[in-house]
């Protein structure tokens, strides 16, 4: 049984997907859903994503994010992602960073508020 839990959903008021994910992710874990949320936003037409992972525990070493990025940064190409992180930030801090260094239009936030509007006016 999985210790992951992904929900992912379509706002036509605001044309955002919104994907919610928990538990405890391994490095695959991770291309998963984001592999997910690029399938749904193909299948809505929209360029927006607003990630909930600030109930997601990473279940891999901080080394291995090297090797996660480039398949991640595959699947958000011409996407923009707004993530809303918990307190425990130092990997959510670390794939904000290889992210950006791929050309990816994202930023982490505190707040699912904060998350929407930056999305709303990108």
């Amino acid at each position: 049984m999985s210790a992951l839990s992904t929900s992912i959903t379509y706002d036509q008021t605001t044309s955002l997907i919104l994907m919610t994910v928990r538990g405890k992710a391994g490095a695959e874990d991770v291309v998963n859903a984001y592999k997910a949320a690029k399938v749904y936003s193909e299948q809505h037409g929209s360029k927006k994503v607003l990630v909930d992972v600030s109930e997601l525990e990473h279940k891999f070493a901080a080394i291995d994010i090297v090797n996660v990025m480039p398949k991640v940064a595959h699947y958000l190409t011409n996407m923009q992602i707004a993530r809303v992180v918990g307190f425990e930030g130092y990997m959510h801090d670390l794939f904000l960073q290889k992210v950006k260094r791929f050309g990816i239009h994202a930023e982490n936030f505190e707040c699912f508020k904060s998350a929407k509007e930056w999305l709303s006016n990108a």
